[in-house]
């Protein structure tokens, strides 16, 4: 049992987190379905954080609620590329936006992405995929935060888990490629930071929809493997 502490909508916080993470990266498959007595036995908790942990991710897009449960959504073939199509399209935007923010804003994002960077190089090294997925969402955070769009800043946070999961899905396919099409990937983020920090938007939208079209490739093929093994 993992016992938590502290006030309760932190606790749906905290517990939202586990679970995000273990769906993300495949520990619940789709179609799982969550017990709340089950989970309020295993944080140690009363049901009602669970009940807002489960909310949230519902709202995220990540399970659904019903009679008999919460289900694990998990995202088909469709759903997935529809996700990158508006994934495409606001990135693209945003970076551009960003090339028009003042230059000491544009270095002080460029601090933060290649800080990023480097820390995505470490978790090759240690072989570890899920900080290297992690650190990835947060590049692109990074930039949308910058771009000071509140209400694409918005639209990003609601589709942010579905992101999250995808990224997951891509670096599993990446995975069977090895390091290569990683260090592939690292140059592509050293080549967008150095496109912000000169302000040149063209620049920035053509390396941004390269980035999101190669891992939207790697999706599919993936997503595509996934349901051709399943049919085996």
């Amino acid at each position: 049992m993992e016992r938590l502490s502290g006030n309760e909508p932190k606790l749906g916080d905290t517990i939202a987190d586990v679970l995000r993470r273990e769906i993300v990266w495949g520990e619940w498959p789709s179609g799982h379905v969550f017990s709340e007595n089950a989970l309020a036995r295993r944080f140690g908790t009363s049901r009602s954080p669970v009940r807002e942990a489960l909310r949230q991710l519902a709202h995220e897009g990540l399970i659904s609620l019903g009679r008999n449960g919460a289900r694990v959504l998990g995202l088909d073939l469709r759903d997935a590329l529809e996700l990158y199509d508006v994934r495409s399209l606001i990135e693209q935007f945003i970076a551009s936006r960003v090339c028009e923010q003042p230059r000491a804003d544009r270095e002080s994002l460029v601090h933060t992405l290649s800080t990023l960077v480097c820390a995505m190089e470490e978790a090759v090294s240690r072989r570890d995929w899920q900080a290297f997925s992690e650190l990835d969402l947060a590049y692109h955070d990074a930039i949308v935060r910058t771009a000071n769009h509140r209400r694409l800043l918005r639209i990003w946070e609601e589709m942010r888990s579905l992101v999250q999961l995808t990224l997951a899905l891509v670096m599993r396919k990446r995975m069977q490629r090895g390091h290569a099409d990683l260090r592939g990937a690292l140059a592509q983020h050293r080549t967008l930071a150095e496109a912000i920090l000169a302000g040149d938007a063209a620049w920035v939208r053509c390396v941004m929809q390269s980035h999101v079209e190669e891992t939207r490739k790697l999706l599919e093929e993936g997503l595509r493997a996934d349901s051709a093994g399943g049919e085996r």
